[in-house]
């Protein structure tokens, strides 16, 4: 007897084992599937049977009125923290950030003229040239007695010759 085997039979023996592997692999997972994917008791009953649920994100939705934010009292550190935040953002040309950084800033000192100047500056720099004059004419409305009024309002000139 020979028992030497051909190289026919030995691909042919290794398909055979891969083939009867894949298939038992096939039947395990299909079971695996139907066993863990069993439906629920919620989900048998039809869609008209359960009550619907709806989600709202907001008080407008229930066509109520937003409570309005508790006022701050004013706190020079948080102005000058929100200040600084600002102007690493105004470094990074990052207006928008930047503005909304300065507007928080004023938020929690009103007369800060360093965070209205920089929120003028950013604004400017942002296009929105309209926005920076009304910033400092607010400015020199609120503090009369600055000295840097004049400054403000050569800045004030500048900024409309920008618009037209």
């Amino acid at each position: 007897m020979n028992w030497s085997i051909t190289v026919f039979q030995k691909f042919f023996s290794v398909k055979l084992l891969e083939a009867i592997c894949f298939r038992r692999f096939a039947i395990i997972c299909i079971a695996g599937f139907l066993l863990f994917s069993a439906t629920g008791e919620a989900q048998d009953a039809p869609r008209a049977a359960r009550k619907p649920v709806l989600i709202r994100d907001t008080d407008i939705a229930e066509d109520r009125e937003p409570e309005p934010e508790p006022v701050r009292e004013p706190d020079p550190a948080q102005s000058k923290k929100n200040l600084g935040i600002g102007d690493t953002y105004f470094k990074r040309r990052n207006y928008v950030a930047a503005i909304s950084r300065y507007i928080e800033a004023i938020a929690w000192l009103e007369n800060s003229i360093p965070a209205h100047e920089a929120l003028a500056r950013a604004y400017e720099k942002n296009g929105e040239y309209t926005k920076a004059i009304q910033t400092l004419e607010n400015v020199i409305e609120k503090n009369p007695d600055s000295p840097k009024n004049k400054e403000f309002q050569a800045k004030i000139v500048n900024l409309r010759k920008k618009l037209r």
